[in-house]
């Protein structure tokens, strides 16, 4: 008799007990739903990733560094700043010491290939105007170009990526020579030559935005 007044006693401790680890666990920091992100009237990005409530936060984003990719159809800051390629073809797998192959294209010819180089992924990095006020998922991925392959590999030297996420998924890039350069344009003043630099890229075949 007193083992079981013992266990009716303990019932409610450990209903409330777990009730608190269970309210405890990993939430998101950043969600949108459909309807409830949209860029101002100039369509500059907001830095950041897109998950819902049934997409988790990969443990490595660049992984994700797969796929062909085209500038954001109808947003004016992507589709006119000449800086950014009209294409990507991604390829990145999980084998051991594999690199990321990235393919860049024209910014006004979708079929014109500059470029197709090799990179080392070597590091994350917060963006230096969301994170962590903003948001904790604006995350830059970062790659150091170590292969030429074909065509004018220079002014890729370095590459950040926010890696493709989000749904419908899409993907925001940067280049140049030196990943302090690139994370501090997150920063930059609003001006009319598309700065902050904010390209955003969809999957090849969206015909409407996906930002």
């Amino acid at each position: 008799m007193q083992y079981f007044l013992r266990r009716a006693l303990l019932l409610p401790t450990l209903v409330a007990v777990t009730a608190l680890f269970l309210g405890c666990g990993h939430e998101h920091d950043h969600e949108h739903g459909p309807d409830t992100h949209t860029h101002g009237p100039d369509e500059r990005g907001d830095g950041h990733s897109h998950y819902t409530s049934t997409t988790e936060n990969p443990a490595f984003t660049y992984l994700a560094m797969n796929g062909e990719f085209h500038l954001n159809p109808g947003d004016s800051m992507s589709q006119n700043d000449p800086r950014n390629p009209g294409r990507l073809q991604l390829t990145t797998d999980e084998e051991a010491g594999s690199l990321t192959k990235m393919v860049f294209y024209a910014h006004d010819d979708m079929d014109q290939k500059m470029a197709e180089c090799g990179y080392e992924f070597v590091g994350s990095r917060p963006d230096p105007h969301y994170f962590p006020d903003q948001s904790k998922t604006s995350i830059w991925d970062v790659f150091k170009k170590v292969e030429d392959y074909s065509g004018d590999c220079m002014p890729y030297n370095y590459v950040i990526s926010r890696s493709p996420h989000g749904d419908p998924i899409h993907m925001h890039l940067r280049y140049g020579e030196d990943v302090e350069a690139l994370l501090a344009m997150s920063n930059d003043e609003e001006d009319s030559n598309f700065n902050p630099w904010w390209a955003t890229y969809c999957d090849i075949d969206r015909t409407t935005a996906c930002d």
